[in-house]
């Protein structure tokens, strides 16, 4: 496969993520389909512009429990902080288009343990006690989806109650037919109870920080 990322864009990554101070890890499951490969060489590139960002692949016949990945949705993949850590910030299929933006941003937030959110914020996404998973749906062509995305990862990184997903809707027909996306970004709150995710809420478009909490915290009531 040919080189995805020009040397102008690889200079232009390398500027960005100058900062950064630790080492970050994606881990990486992938089956035989192009997708899988074109993410496994997207990381793998940046890789070789940041010697503080790490790859470690997986074949889909190993184990997803640990990484709390849906076994279904390939390429799927996490992002670990500097001790291996598990943030619960994951993204299935490729993050590519405005995405490219977002995996950049996750980086540096995963790699300087910081968030964008208000100190007020984080404050009241600590304190929910159940285990929440949002998940994002977006597409490469979206311009607002990245915002979306970032507040659910954003969320995951603050609370290890939460999972925050970026789900490509092209990608993942079938999972976004269940949700009926048709605009994006879809945001899908989902409460794990009796051994089971069920849908507690869903909005559509990039919401603000203050409104991004209150169907945060509407969800968990």
């Amino acid at each position: 496969m040919a080189q995805l990322l020009d040397e102008k864009t690889r200079e232009q990554v390398a500027e960005i993520l100058k900062d950064m101070t630790n080492k970050v890890k994606f881990i990486l499951f992938k089956n035989d389909s192009e997708y899988s490969e074109v993410t496994e060489n997207l990381i793998t590139e940046l890789t070789e512009v940041n010697e503080k960002i790490q790859i470690e692949s997986h074949s889909k016949d190993e184990d997803f429990e640990k990484y709390g990945l849906d076994k279904n949705l390939f390429p799927s993949m996490v992002l670990l902080d500097s001790e291996d850590k598990d943030l619960g910030i994951k993204f299935y299929g490729i993050p590519s288009g405005h995405e490219f933006s977002t995996l950049l941003q996750n980086i540096i937030m995963v790699s300087n343990s910081k968030v964008n959110f208000s100190e007020e914020t984080q404050n009241k996404i600590k304190t929910i006690d159940k285990k929440i998973r949002i998940r994002a749906f977006v597409t490469p062509t979206c311009p607002y989806c990245p915002n979306a995305v970032l507040a659910a990862h954003q969320s995951a990184i603050l609370n290890s109650n939460i999972s925050g997903e970026m789900v490509e809707a092209n990608e993942f027909p079938e999972l976004s037919s269940k949700h009926g996306v048709s605009s994006v970004p879809h945001t899908v709150i989902e409460i794990f109870e009796n051994d089971e995710w069920k849908t507690k809420n869903e909005f559509i478009g990039a919401y603000p920080e203050q409104n991004f909490l209150d169907e945060i915290l509407k969800s968990v009531e």
